[in-house]
């Protein structure tokens, strides 16, 4: 799967160069850019779906009895699990270093802007992470893909639909990576993505120890 995401992220990011100087639009790098870093973004909704199956596959299976028999406390299967599932995302976002690494190259994004949605990227893989182990831990894995997918999609593209109510709660902004990311790409002064990963740290501290009680290989 990550080579998967490399191979599409480096076409992608030829294709979108190649056509941006065809197309003589200005800020090439920038604009070529802020195109591969949604499409990085789009990895995020893996995450809940690989937490389902990584819970119920281990919960199912052999690891289930293992973990069952072993002394291992319920909060270190918990963070060992949310650690694979964190770690198993942000290495195919890994691999695109060096391909980021030309963005100075080429009029794209400076290291700063580049780092701070990384940093997004990482704090809402942990988040989207616990809420689909938290939804296997009570459901069977259909049910738990469909709820997990439908709020982190809720999260997500809520704050982008153009209806006034939403414009008037600019706290949505903040609980929607994408919005984050956007912000970031564009300049905004705003800082959201400081209050995006601060809530999201903090929720996350108050969901894992919820999680513990709950979990049971």
């Amino acid at each position: 799967m990550q080579l998967v995401i490399l191979c599409g992220f480096a076409l992608l990011l030829f294709v979108g160069i190649v056509e941006f100087y065809a197309n003589q639009t200005l800020d090439v790098g920038q604009q070529a850019y802020k195109l591969c870093m949604i499409f990085l973004f789009i990895s995020q909704f893996w995450v809940p779906r690989h937490a389902v199956e990584a819970w119920h596959i281990d919960r199912n299976g052999a690891n289930g009895a293992l973990l069952t028999l072993s002394p291992l406390a319920s909060w270190k299967i918990l963070a060992g699990k949310l650690s694979a599932v964190v770690l198993w995302t942000m290495w195919g976002i890994w691999l695109t270093l060096p391909l980021f690494a030309l963005s100075s190259y080429t009029g794209g994004f400076a290291v700063s802007p580049l780092a701070r949605c990384g940093a997004v990227l990482l704090v809402s893989s942990i988040f989207f992470a616990l809420i689909g182990i938290g939804f296997a831990l009570r459901n069977p894995p259909l049910q738990a893909k469909s709820i997990s997918y439908g709020l982190v999609l809720l999260l997500t593209f809520l704050p982008l639909i153009p209806i006034p109510l939403f414009d008037a709660i600019p706290v949505l902004d903040v609980v929607s990576p994408l919005c984050v990311v956007l912000s970031i790409l564009s300049g905004n002064p705003t800082h959201l993505w400081l209050w995006n990963i601060g809530l999201f740290c903090a929720l996350s501290v108050l969901i894992f120890p919820v999680l513990v009680r709950f979990c049971h290989i």
